[in-house]
C-alpha cells in the first residue's frame, strides 16, 4: 500500500493539504520494515505532512520540516535545560535526538526540569527521556546514554550529529563539547541559567570566536551561583530560546545569535544583546 492511499485531504490555511495521521504511518512503517524516524521523511517527501506537524506550517515550509526530520542531535544534560529541549525538539520533529546524562532524578529538581516528577526520583535521567520521547513522538529515535561525557569520549559520543547543544551546569564540561563540536565542524548551541536569569550564545565551526569570549580563563563555577538557585521560568524560557536556534539551524535558516550573547533578565523582564 502506497502512503497516498493511508493520506486524507485536509483544509487548512486556505489551502488543501495531504495529511497523514500517526497510526496508519507507524502500521505503513511497520508492513514495511522502515524505521518510523524514516517513514515521516518518507512521507514529507511525498509532501504528505504528518497531521502531528499541521500547526508546524507556516511558520516552517514543507521543505524546513523535512530538514528538521531529517536533523540529528546532541544534548548534553538532561535536566533544567535538556528537559526543555528534549520535550520540544522532539515536539517539532528532530529525526534523532543523543541524550546524555550521568545523573538521576533528586527532590530538588523538580522546581524546574520538566522530565522529573515524583515517580521519577532516583531513576537515571536518561531512562526518563526514553520513555517521555516515546510517549511524545514515536518518530523520534533518541539514544540514551547514561555517560559522563568528558575529553575523551565527547567526540565519539558527538559523531555523525548536525548540531550539539550545552544543557550542563558546570564551566568546564561546556568547553568539552564546544571543542568536540569545532573538531567535528558542526555548530554548538550554549546556554545557562542561574536564578532569574539565561544566556544563549551559538558558536560556528571555523569562527575565531568560542566560550573564552563569555568566561575567559575561568573554568569553575562561582559558588554564588549555586546559591541563587535556579527558578523553573528562567530553564523553561532560555531551553526554549535555544530549542529556537536549533530548529532554525536544522531548518536551514541563518542563526541568530552567532558572535553574541543573548542575556535575559526575568526579574526586569529585559532581554538584551550583548557582542561577544
Amino acid at each position: 500500500m502506497e502512503l497516498h492511499d493511508l493520506a486524507h485531504t485536509l483544509d487548512y490555511g486556505g489551502g488543501s493539504r495531504w495529511v497523514i495521521e500517526d497510526e496508519p504511518l507507524l502500521g505503513w512503517a511497520r508492513e514495511n520494515s522502515v524505521p518510523p524516524a524514516s517513514s515521516q521523511i518518507l512521507a514529507l517527501e511525498e509532501d504528505i505532512i504528518p497531521l502531528r506537524y499541521l500547526k508546524n506550517l507556516f511558520a516552517l515550509s514543507v521543505a524546513e520540516q523535512l530538514h528538521i526530520c531529517r536533523g540529528r542531535v546532541f544534548i548534553c544534560g538532561c535536566g533544567g535545560l535538556g528537559g526543555v529541549l528534549i520535550n520540544l525538539l522532539a515536539r517539532a520533529g528532530v529525526g534523532g535526538i543523543t541524550a546524555a546524562d550521568y545523573d538521576v532524578f533528586a527532590p530538588s529538581n523538580l522546581n524546574r526540569q520538566w522530565l522529573s516528577d515524583v515517580r521519577q526520583l532516583a531513576r537515571p535521567k536518561v531512562t526518563t527521556a526514553l520513555e517521555r520521547v516515546a510517549a511524545i513522538n514515536p518518530f523520534v529515535e533518541l539514544q540514551a546514554l547514561e555517560v559522563s561525557v568528558d575529553s575523551s569520549n565527547a567526540k565519539n559520543l558527538m559523531r555523525g550529529v548536525d548540531l550539539a547543544l550545552d544543557a550542563m551546569d558546570n564551566i568546564e564540561g561546556r568547553f568539552v563539547i564546544a571543542e568536540a563540536a569545532r573538531r567535528l565542524g558542526i555548530p554548538f548551541i550554549h546556554a545557562a541559567v542561574a536564578g532569574w536569569w539565561g544566556q544563549v550564545s551559538t558558536f560556528l565551526p571555523g569562527s575565531d570566536v568560542g566560550l573564552s569570549s563569555i568566561y575567559g580563563e575561568r573554568r569553575l563555577k562561582d559558588p554564588a551561583e549555586d546559591a541563587v538557585g535556579v527558578l523553573g521560568p528562567a530553564a523553561a524560557v532560555v531551553g526554549s530560546l535555544q530549542a529556537f536556534e536549533s530548529l532554525r539551524i536544522l531548518a536551514g535558516r541563518q542563526p541568530s545569535y552567532v558572535n553574541r550573547l543573548l542575556y535575559f533578565d526575568g526579574e526586569s523582564g529585559i532581554m538584551e544583546f550583548l557582542p561577544l
